[in-house]
């Protein structure tokens, strides 16, 4: 290769092997916004079930170790939700929602879905998602087998709040085929699976 033709490397000249690593690297959030539709080679390599199969609909900043904060932007969520989801949610296997997002990506059945992750929650807020949001309430009595709950406390001595045990008791009804729960995982709660029927789950964290 000619010093001429080095200077005019981009990155479409790298194999489709060296595209799907970089894209790994990169927020999924962001690769959806912005290589989507761009043209037909980007679209067959993030719309290819190895790469969709686990959508992550999270962008967390860090200020310290005990302040984050997961947000979207309303026109980034608005393309992803109107422009993508329709096109990808049959291939999607887990998926990782924050609170922002939730009422968007809640709109279209994930009928390949078993594992969820509903991260950076208020108690009442999840509470009111879990009784008031039929998709959501019909996807864990019916198809997810794995969840993990990540909910603000702002306290991490027990016992729990009246809101948190009612969630945990919602849960364990709803979920009819539930084999993994990871409940709040960022508190010291030791929650312990001694009356829950060995049928519902074989993990609990």
């Amino acid at each position: 290769m000619n010093t001429a033709n080095k200077n005019h490397l981009n990155i479409l000249d790298l194999p489709n092997e060296i595209l799907l690593i970089i894209c790994n690297k990169l927020n999924m959030v962001n690769v959806l916004y912005s290589l989507v539709d761009v043209n037909e080679r980007f679209d067959q390599l993030i719309f290819d079930h190895l790469y969709i199969r686990h959508l992550n609909m999270t962008i967390m900043t860090i200020r310290s170790v005990f302040d984050r904060i997961y947000s979207i932007d309303d026109q980034v969520l608005s393309r992803i939700c109107e422009q993508i989801l329709p096109r990808i949610h049959h291939q999607v296997n887990q998926l990782t929602v924050e609170p922002h997002s939730m009422d968007h990506l809640f709109t279209v059945n994930y009928s390949q879905l078993y594992s969820l992750s509903l991260v950076d929650f208020q108690e009442k807020i999840l509470l009111q998602y879990l009784t008031g949001n039929s998709i959501l309430c019909n996807l864990l009595s019916e198809q997810i087998t794995h969840l993990y709950i990540d909910i603000e406390v702002k306290t991490d001595i027990p016992p729990l709040s009246k809101t948190l045990s009612k969630i945990f008791v919602l849960i364990l009804s709803l979920c009819k085929r539930l084999i993994y729960l990871n409940f709040c995982s960022s508190c010291r709660y030791r929650l312990m699976a001694r009356h829950w029927p060995s049928s519902h789950a074989k993990g609990l964290n």
